[in-house]
């Protein structure tokens, strides 16, 4: 029984790195790309009954006009409408872009790897 849960939890820590670097594929191998964007609103969603919301950005990039969502959602407007921020994008994909938040996926990146170290020894027994 206790394997089975090693194994489980191993596999699971496996398959969340995959879907993580899949995800971040391109901003892992690309070359990023700086550029100010603008706060021009918010998404709104509701969670449980409370009401989140993510922020809209609006910039100018590769010849075009953009608009992105960021990715994470809060339970207030973090920033004004209108304030100009930096956000980061692989090149040539500036749909891509979010507010850069290195410290962020570092350790969502570094909870995983180390889960998946810590099931590893105890599966080989050196834990």
């Amino acid at each position: 029984m206790k394997l089975t849960f090693l194994l489980a939890g191993l596999a699971l820590c496996l398959f969340s790195l995959w879907a993580l670097a899949r995800h971040d594929w391109l901003r892992l191998t690309r070359p990023p790309r700086r550029v100010l964007a603008t706060v021009v609103g918010y998404r709104g969603s509701m969670d449980e009954g409370h009401r989140n919301f993510a922020a809209r950005f609006r910039f100018s990039a590769e010849g075009a006009e953009h608009e992105v969502v960021d990715a994470v959602y809060g339970s207030t407007r973090a920033f004004a409408e209108g304030t100009v921020m930096e956000l980061v994008y692989p090149e040539g994909r500036p749909d891509l872009a979010r507010p850069p938040r290195l410290v962020l996926w570092a350790g969502v990146y570094g909870v995983f790897v180390f889960l998946t170290t810590v099931l590893g020894t105890k599966l080989l027994g050196l834990l």
